[in-house]
């Protein structure tokens, strides 16, 4: 079992698959929100997020504007840029979760499962569900993810989903 620690922040999921999924929905809210305050601007949808029932899975496609930078030891660093401004990008840090956008939130998700599945012992065993790239050719940081989850039908009617914890 993956577990992240969330406690204060704007995500409530404890196991990574979730919490990307969570900062998914986020994301994608905040991009909706924004185009909807905003008719006269161009709108903004660099992330999208579909639920298949006949597979059982969500899938995840983020292409996100990154800023590029060289550290002091001539590392680089990205960082996903806040390309939807103000309170629209706004995002509560808490537990692991040390960013303020939605857009970093999401990314340091994206990566943290990543890393998780690629600690997956032996190595023919790990995963593959999660795909963080970036690219200082384009400026953006592509993010993949394909999670399972299970469903229901809760007696109010409403659907609950589940993003399974597979690590």
């Amino acid at each position: 079992m993956s577990t992240i620690s969330t406690t204060g922040s704007s995500i409530k999921s404890t196991n990574i698959p979730a919490a990307l999924f969570e900062a998914a929905l986020l994301l994608d809210s905040a991009e909706k929100a924004r185009n909807g305050s905003n008719p006269g601007l161009a709108p903004k949808s660099n992330i999208a997020v579909t639920i298949s029932s006949d597979e059982g899975i969500s899938t995840i496609t983020a292409s996100l504007p990154a800023e590029v930078s060289l550290d002091t030891t001539g590392s680089l660093s990205y960082n996903a840029k806040d390309y939807l401004g103000g309170s629209f990008a706004a995002f509560t840090s808490g537990g692991d979760l040390t960013v303020t956008t939605a857009m970093d939130a999401f990314v340091m998700i994206a990566q943290r499962l990543s890393m998780a599945e690629k600690a997956v012992l032996p190595a023919e065993d790990q995963p593959n569900f999660v795909q963080v790239e970036s690219s200082s050719e384009t400026g953006t940081i592509t993010v993949t993810a394909t999670l399972p989850y299970t469903s229901m039908i809760l007696a109010s009617g409403k659907l609950e989903v589940t993003i399974v914890d597979y690590l």
